[in-house]
């Protein structure tokens, strides 16, 4: 089992039902105190009957929760069941075992009080700017932001060497196997994870592969193409700032869901490339890497937190199209980036690439708190033009545990 450096996003507490109305300091104090878990499947996280002091919370993954009697009791972090604590007897009443890998924090009781007592649930940062114009903001920092592109000032994230070697060996149409196993070894991280990829429940058979040009083999050209890009990027979701590595970490989390889902929908709709799909889900957002790097480029602060917040919600879909377009991506990569949050986008063509992200981010949001007014899943045309079955009552597409297997496999694969 190991434990994650990157700090915690406070965000991430408020997606748990009993955090959800504590104040933002108190949430950093708690940020502070907390790291986040991870295990690989199979592992004996908590034990029936032990004595601890803690409640477990799980954020990606499935675990298994065997109670005495035979009772079993499976929880995914996509159910609602884990917006709450998992464990929290002083005698611990079941075993909590990892199905998938896992990722997870534990917060003692005593940690509990101590900050819940240190002041009322208020948001410091309202109360210190009571009269700031957020939009204002925004909307003055966005401007700052498109002249800086307009007169090549501004930078953005380049797609990695690799990604690019490989990508043009295949538009050769004459590189081999061993010509792609070749470009991609001179990135030994990169080498590591597509072998693992060849080998993992998505891909896998029974016999292991072992060198680079053997997972080429087996993934096959068009595959390994996108989960090289995919594994590329996933390098610019990094930074040295501590505080700005929070809201990457973030970032990419929500990246991988919506890839994952992708991936998924891709797979139950049977008209697009899996693979394709995953990689549109993973990229749409990217643009909010050069929107937050640009932010703490800013000599003056940018204050209180919503106020950067609208200003990613401005900009995310022009730059995330943007850099597409520079990275010279195909027209559907660079449209499911720019419209992935016109809910009610109905083209005349279809279904499209954007389709499947835009019913990914809307699934996902049902399954948590926003502040602005989200249309029924079931009445927009990307729900309609796709073959996706039924919905939950609840108005979120109807995920069985095999889906829920798959989607969780592919978290796990971009996160190798």
């Amino acid at each position: 089992m190991s434990t994650e450096t990157p700090p915690l996003d406070i965000d991430l507490f408020r997606s748990f039902d009993f955090l959800r109305h504590w104040s933002s300091e108190q949430l950093r104090r708690l940020a502070a105190r907390v790291r986040i878990e991870q295990a690989p499947s199979g592992r004996l996280l908590v034990s029936r009957g032990g004595s601890h002091d803690f409640g477990l919370f799980l954020l990606d993954g499935w675990l298994r929760l065997k109670h005495p009697g035979g009772q079993v009791r499976e929880v995914r972090s996509i159910d609602p069941e884990a917006r709450e604590a998992l464990t929290r007897g002083l005698p611990e009443a079941c075993d909590v075992v990892s199905v998938t890998p896992v990722r997870f924090f534990r917060l003692t009781n005593a940690l509990m009080e101590e900050i819940a007592r240190m002041e009322p649930s208020v948001d410091r940062d309202a109360e210190l700017q009571p009269d700031i114009d957020v939009e204002q903001v925004a909307g003055e920092i966005g401007q700052r932001m498109r002249q800086a592109l307009d007169e090549d000032r501004l930078e953005l994230p380049s797609l990695p060497e690799v990604a690019i070697r490989v990508t043009e060996a295949l538009d050769d149409d004459v590189s081999d196997a061993s010509d792609i196993a070749q470009i991609v070894q001179v990135d030994p991280a990169i080498t590591a994870k597509l072998i693992k990829a060849a080998n993992s429940a998505l891909y896998g058979r029974l016999t292991p592969v072992e060198t680079c040009t053997a997972a080429v083999v087996r993934l096959g050209s068009g595959i390994t193409q996108k989960l090289v890009i995919s594994f590329a990027v996933r390098e610019l979701f990094r930074s040295d700032s501590g505080a700005l590595q929070q809201q990457m970490w973030s970032l990419w989390k929500h990246s991988t869901r919506i890839a994952a889902l992708c991936h998924l929908l891709a797979r139950l709709d049977g008209r697009f490339d899996p693979e394709q799909a995953m990689l549109a889900g993973l990229l749409h957002d990217v643009g909010v890497i050069a929107v937050v790097q640009y932010l703490d480029t800013l000599k003056e602060a940018v204050s209180p937190a919503h106020a950067v917040s609208r200003v990613v919600d401005r900009l995310r879909a022009e730059m995330s199209a943007e850099i597409l377009q520079r990275w010279r991506f195909a027209e559907p990569f660079v449209t499911a980036a720019r419209e992935a949050e016109a809910w009610m986008r109905n083209p005349e063509d279809g279904p499209d690439l954007c389709d499947l992200v835009v019913v990914a981010q809307l699934h996902e949001r049902m399954g948590g708190e926003t502040a602005a007014p989200m249309p029924v899943l079931g009445d927009t045309p990307a729900f309609g033009r796709l073959r996706l079955g039924d919905l939950t009552m609840e108005g979120r597409l109807a995920i069985n545990d095999e889906m829920a297997s798959q989607l969780a496999q592919t978290e796990s694969l971009l996160n190798i």
